[in-house]
């Protein structure tokens, strides 16, 4: 059996950073994707979501940005379990 490399894990706050970039307030987000706003809120403040909305907040992005998920923003991999946020407009 092969050794499998974890997937880097996704910067939900970049990701929403890229979206409103895109012009999309969080409320359109939330609208567009059924995420609560408030959900949507606390992803940007660090909390991971569920899967099934970590998929369709994935679909909206790459769809809206017309990137593969490949190109997902990854968090930064830092040994001590630091995050590091990217400056809120």
């Amino acid at each position: 059996m092969r050794t499998i490399t974890p997937a880097p894990r996704v910067d939900w706050n970049r990701v929403l950073l890229a979206l409103r970039a895109e012009g999309y307030s969080l409320h359109d987000v939330s609208t567009f994707t059924g995420i609560p706003r408030s959900t949507l809120t606390s992803w940007q403040a660090g909390s991971t979501p569920g899967h099934q909305d970590g998929e369709t907040l994935i679909k909206f992005w790459s769809e809206t940005t017309q990137l593969p998920r490949e190109t997902l923003p990854a968090a930064a991999a830092l040994g001590n379990g630091a995050r590091i946020y990217a400056n809120r407009a």
